[in-house]
């Protein structure tokens, strides 16, 4: 039984995220009707997580239904976090960054050029939707560690046809949430089975700049 410890890392995010904007909404800025959006979402991820982790229940149809689930709510939770990052009239505190999983921001180095490589990508699992990547660092191939003055790999990701051969423009990729390891998954979702998924990755500098792009990865997936 493979899971994804993207979906197991975000249950506990979830959860911990629901209760916190249940109680301190006016203090963050989310009014009572965005507070009634977000508070059912906890307990209907449970029947899902449930199956999805029980080993006489997960089969494709609950993977499926998981990973559908996933993403839906990983996209509320990140536009919630965004919104609430982004309101100037909010200083957070120590325990709101803890329970609404928002990075406290780091002093950035400065003066730290962006690395003028890109990382070579390649899918080193692809299990029933749920593609694992790793973004090799071409000077150290065999290493895990991302390259001294890398801060996080930037990820984009475009879908075709299973039947197209040549790489989608760049213009058709779609930017993807940083990744801070170079090994992360990219869990899909049903109605992508038989495309083919291309990846591109690069490197981001501690202030946020972009290196070269590297060549595109593509997998069928299943």
């Amino acid at each position: 039984m493979v899971l994804s410890n993207k979906i197991l890392q975000f249950n506990y995010v979830l959860k911990a995220f629901v209760a916190y904007i249940v109680i301190h909404y006016e203090d963050l800025g989310i009014s009572e009707d965005q507070k009634d959006e977000i508070e059912p979402l906890w307990p209907a991820w449970g029947p899902f997580i449930d199956a999805y982790s029980n080993p006489n229940e997960h089969n494709e149809i609950t993977i499926g239904n998981m990973n559908l689930v996933y993403v839906e709510d990983k996209r509320i939770v990140d536009g919630v976090k965004l919104q609430i990052k982004s309101n100037p009239s909010i200083e957070l505190s120590p325990v709101d960054y803890a329970n609404l999983d928002i990075p406290k921001p780091k002093k950035k180095r400065t003066n730290v050029p962006v690395l003028n490589y890109a990382p070579v990508v390649s899918c080193v699992r692809n299990t029933h939707l749920l593609p694992v990547y790793f973004a090799a660092d071409p000077n150290h191939p065999a290493k895990h560690a991302k390259p001294e003055d890398a801060d996080a790999i930037g990820v984009k990701i475009c879908y075709t046809e299973a039947t197209v051969t040549a790489a989608p423009e760049l213009d058709d990729y779609r930017i993807q949430q940083q990744e801070g390891k170079t090994e992360f998954e990219l869990p899909q979702t049903a109605g992508n089975v038989g495309k083919k998924l291309w990846v591109i990755c690069f490197y981001l500098s501690p202030t946020g700049e972009a290196g070269p792009d590297s060549e595109p990865c593509f997998i069928i997936i299943v």
